[in-house]
């Protein structure tokens, strides 16, 4: 059985819950390696993902057999499916940092729960503590990033657009095995390096300029965040 599955279902158990329905992405590929759009349900006994069409053929290269998901699209589950999925289970958990009210209603009618109850961010939590395949994975996403700092302090020349820089960092790490940005890159030079959560524009470096760069990537699910000020020639 799935490792982070198994250790889920003990949680539920400690919670006094029956099932969980998972739709935060970042919690489901935490749990299962699956990267796509849906939503996971979780008893004591079964394990489901429902997805678009168009991610099944992705999802189930994913998973094994030993990690005991059946994979459904949306489509080809019924009503009548929803709504006998969590029958026997007096409590269902729920994301309560991720779901709005109006999905806690849905919920609570499409699957005809008798209670949902908040998670407590049990898997939130447990995401906090990195075994070492994670540790791995983010290592190899600072190397990435590091490396990509290296050869920007080559590649940046006067005359360049803050958006030249930025498109060319986000290229680096898609050629070099990133997965793409953890998030928008910064690039800030002359007195745009003065506001911390400055946006790429198409002000050239100039001699002198300070260059504020804030930019990182994103390995298999896992971020690196990197913040450097460099100068387009020696600060005096």
């Amino acid at each position: 059985m799935n490792t982070k599955i198994k250790w889920l279902r003990e949680k539920m158990k400690m919670l006094d819950m029956q099932g969980m329905i998972i739709s935060n992405p970042v919690n489901i590929r935490y749990l299962t390696g699956i990267d796509a759009e849906g939503i996971l349900l979780v008893t004591r006994k079964e394990n489901i993902f429902i997805t678009d069409g168009r991610y099944v053929e992705d999802v189930n290269k994913t998973l094994t057999i030993d990690d005991e998901i059946i994979v459904y699209e949306f489509k080809d589950f019924s009503k009548d499916e929803y709504e006998n999925f969590f029958l026997f289970c007096e409590n269902v958990g729920f994301e309560e940092d991720y779901i709005t009210y109006s999905k806690y209603k849905e919920y609570m009618h499409k699957y005809k729960i008798n209670n949902m109850q908040e998670t407590e961010k049990i898997i939130e939590k447990q995401r906090m503590i990195k075994d070492e395949e994670e540790i791995e994975k983010i290592t190899k996403a600072c190397k990435i990033t590091d490396q990509c700092f290296d050869y920007l302090l080559n590649f940046i020349k006067v005359g360049q657009t803050e958006k030249e820089i930025a498109f060319e960092i986000e290229k680096y790490f898609k050629l070099h095995g990133a997965d793409g940005l953890s998030f928008e890159t910064i690039v800030a030079s002359g007195k745009n390096s003065s506001k911390p959560h400055a946006v790429p524009t198409d002000k050239k470096i100039d001699l002198g300029d300070p260059i504020t760069i804030d930019f990182g990537c994103k390995y298999k699910g896992y971020c690196s965040d990197m913040t450097r000020t460099i100068f387009v020639r020696l600060c005096t």
